[in-house]
């Protein structure tokens, strides 16, 4: 079986920060010599990389006719725009057409609504912001748990830090946000289009972490869907 990774960046993903060197067209030609099935293209909220992606999958596609490219955006999702926010990371993947005139559209509102907190222009998305758009768009887009920087990776982390510390009531109340973030993502998205993403890696905390997801997306009825960020 072929893997797709649907959680990829190019050097678009550096228009607010530092974040990989990676060229389009070298990222996508590496995927196809690794004999990948496809790969996203989801920048730091940055959309701007699909034009160059898009052209050259036209270029590409005679001579690999099965490889697929996405393309998506990592937003930071977040319940308001205040400063010393937590920017969550987030992915969201277009289906179709009209699911990248929705991701447009979240990015356009991200960009539009901009501050600057602690040293950097932020770009949040609100959660409220992204169930209103996705109720016109839902099943256009799919969206998944992102990686470490994600907020329910973040919440696993700070539970198993709390129950090992003996703070269980601390640890009840961030079981809940855990709940109420996965009752979230099925709401807004649905179940087919809600994945629990995790991550390869020896790292001892994405290693609980990546066991933990399991157990969520088995106890929920959710899909699971590796990525290498």
């Amino acid at each position: 079986m072929q893997r797709f990774e649907i959680h990829a960046h190019t050097m678009y993903s550096n228009l607010r920060l530092v974040d990989s060197i990676n060229r389009p067209k070298d990222l996508i030609n590496r995927a196809i010599e690794l004999g990948l099935a496809g790969i996203t293209i989801t920048d730091h909220d940055c959309l701007s990389g699909h034009v160059d992606v898009n052209m050259y999958s036209n270029q590409i596609c005679e001579n690999n006719p099965d490889f697929k490219i996405a393309l998506g955006n990592e937003i930071y999702l977040c319940g308001s725009r205040e400063n010393g926010n937590k920017y969550y990371h987030f992915i969201l993947i277009a289906k179709n057409k009209d699911g990248h005139r929705a991701l447009r559209e979240l990015s356009s509102r991200a960009w539009m609504n901009s501050y600057y907190d602690r040293g950097m222009e932020r770009v949040p998305t609100l959660k409220s912001e992204l169930a209103e758009v996705m109720s016109r768009y839902k099943g256009h887009i799919m969206g998944t748990t992102a990686c470490m920087g994600g907020e329910l990776s973040k919440l696993i982390v700070a539970h198993a830090v709390e129950t090992e510390l003996g703070n269980f009531t601390e640890a009840e109340v961030i079981f809940k946000k855990i709940v109420d973030f996965i009752n979230f993502g099925v709401t807004t998205f649905g179940v087919d289009d809600f994945y629990i993403e995790c991550a390869p890696s020896n790292m001892k905390d994405q290693i609980m972490v990546n066991q933990k997801l399991i157990e969520i997306a088995s106890h929920r009825g959710l899909n699971m869907i590796p990525a290498t960020d």
